[in-house]
């Protein structure tokens, strides 16, 4: 069981597309990809999740994240913080960052925001847990160092009443383990370049759809697209639906017990070999909105 943590953690870092792991919930919690989403509710906003990919699959990813952020009083400006722990089979990533981002009015119904977040990853990989057939490799004879290594993104978001169109580079720069301590590596054929967008349509009896699209681009590796179809039924339930190519169907609702407190459970369910190895990924996301409001008007569609 413990060598396939070792194969595992190979294909999953070095594998078909090399794209870093996606998220569901940036529908709910969209600063995960973008920074310019910062101050995006336009209150304080204390949102948590949690990821289990490919459950039944041995050293399947866990992803844990928390953000924080706010736009300030009558301000155009707004800060953030998020952090997040990966753990991929022997591999761990924890990372702490901050965010900012600064609103333009562009006319009396759309504005442009554009954000920034940087901070380190640290990361260490416990190959002591790992059950190898041969212990003459000594890449795997102890856990690896700590590696503390910085990180920065960049993004932009353009909002209206009915649409949005979003741009941002998740990660600059990527890691590698070589030489017995950890590197970091700036090189465009590594760039993650997500370009989305979404319109919002009104039907009968107060019921919205909310179609949108998130293309996920990087050098030399084919395009990946999620399709989202969010169809807003009642003031407090969305239901949904997402295909990723070539990777999996998402199906997902989000339930909001009042202004403040919402919740947002998906499951994913892949489409690739692995569904004869995995239960599906499940993710569940809670978010907490105080109720302080900045008195510049904003668009109200601002994103997924």
């Amino acid at each position: 069981m413990r060598i396939l943590l070792a194969i595992f953690t190979l294909i999953y870092s070095y594998g078909y597309g090399q794209y870093s792991p996606l998220q569901s919930h940036y529908l709910f919690n969209g600063i995960a990809l973008n920074p310019a989403l910062t101050g995006s509710e336009q209150t304080l906003s204390v949102a948590g999740s949690f990821r289990y990919q490919w459950s039944g699959f041995p050293g399947a990813p866990k992803t844990e994240t928390l953000s924080i952020h706010a736009p300030i009083k009558d301000k155009n400006s707004s800060f953030g913080i998020q952090l997040f722990a990966d753990q991929i089979g022997v591999d761990r990533n924890v990372g702490v960052y901050g965010l900012y981002a600064y609103k333009f009015k562009i006319n009396q119904s759309s504005k442009l925001s554009l954000g920034i977040s940087g901070g380190v990853n640290m990361l260490r990989s416990l190959n002591e847990k790992l059950n190898l057939e041969s212990q003459t490799d000594p890449s795997f004879a102890v856990d690896s160092p700590l590696g503390v290594l910085p990180n920065f993104s960049l993004g932009a978001h353009y909002y209206s009443t009915k649409y949005f169109i979003s741009l941002s580079i998740p990660m600059f720069l990527s890691h590698d383990f070589d030489g017995g301590k950890y590197r970091t590596i700036n090189e465009f054929n590594n760039y993650n370049i997500l370009l989305g967008g979404g319109y919002e349509f009104e039907l009968r009896n107060s019921i919205v759809l909310k179609p949108s699209v998130l293309m996920k681009y990087k050098p030399n590796n084919r395009l990946q697209a999620d399709i989202n179809l969010k169809l807003k039924l009642i003031d407090y339930l969305d239901v949904g639906v997402s295909y990723r190519t070539e990777e999996a169907i998402i199906l997902f609702f989000e339930a909001k017990a009042n202004r403040q407190f919402s919740l947002m459970y998906s499951f994913g369910l892949p489409i690739s070999t692995l569904t004869k190895y995995s239960f599906g990924s499940h993710e569940i996301s809670l978010k907490y909105n105080f109720l302080y409001k900045t008195n510049s008007a904003s668009p109200r569609y601002l994103g997924w």
